[in-house]
């Protein structure tokens, strides 16, 4: 059910931008291994470099760590005090990329390139994702972004309009959910090593 309403989601964002759409974006995502995150961006730059915002390892008087677990303790804020705009460009352009998003807020923006036939950039914000968007601390959520058509993610900035403080975010992966394939794959082979084992026992 909740992949249902994911596609769901991700296909009025697709609507809601129309032909010129080369991603989208949508609630979900946290799988996988979570990428460390430093001023120096994405693991260790690797991946992913940061110019602007900054990184912290705790709460702040204008910035507070994502709520829930964050990997590492360590997350990323952008805003007057921490640098106006963040921005990760990608070491090499990524399918797939999904993160923590910290106390939304409706002033924070999120713009995404991509490297599609014709390239571009696209906003995102708690509105355009269905995110609360009233800063409320102790509420996080994790969101999703995806190229479309063979199109690739080349950065992402964070940034907020008007410039208040802040935009937090954590836990980068690029892991998206298993496709139903991967998981009746997983429920056969899961099938067939209990059959086994109960073949073995009755033996």
């Amino acid at each position: 059910m909740k992949l249902v309403k994911t596609l769901v989601a991700s296909a009025a964002l697709i609507a809601s931008f129309g032909a010129n759409a080369l991603v989208t974006g949508s609630l979900g995502g946290g799988y996988g291994t979570f990428l460390s995150l430093s001023s120096a961006g994405l693991n260790g730059g690797s991946v992913a470099t940061l110019s602007g915002g900054t990184v912290y390892t705790n709460d702040q008087p204008f910035a507070d760590i994502p709520a829930g677990v964050v990997f590492e303790s360590k997350f990323l804020a952008a805003g007057p005090t921490s640098g106006t705009t963040a921005t990760l460009s990608f070491v090499t352009p990524v399918d797939y990329i999904s993160f923590l998003w910290g106390s939304p807020d409706t002033y924070n923006r999120l713009t995404v390139v991509s490297n599609g036939a014709t390239g571009g950039s696209q906003l995102f914000t708690t509105s355009s994702l269905g995110l609360p968007g009233n800063g409320d601390q102790s509420f996080s959520s994790y969101v999703q972004f995806a190229g479309i058509g063979g199109s690739q993610i080349t950065s992402l900035s964070f940034t907020n309009d008007p410039s208040i403080n802040a935009f937090e975010s954590a836990n980068y992966s690029l892991t998206p959910v298993p496709e139903p394939e991967t998981y009746a794959l997983m429920l056969a082979g899961l099938g067939a090593m209990g059959f086994v084992a109960r073949r073995r026992k009755g033996a």
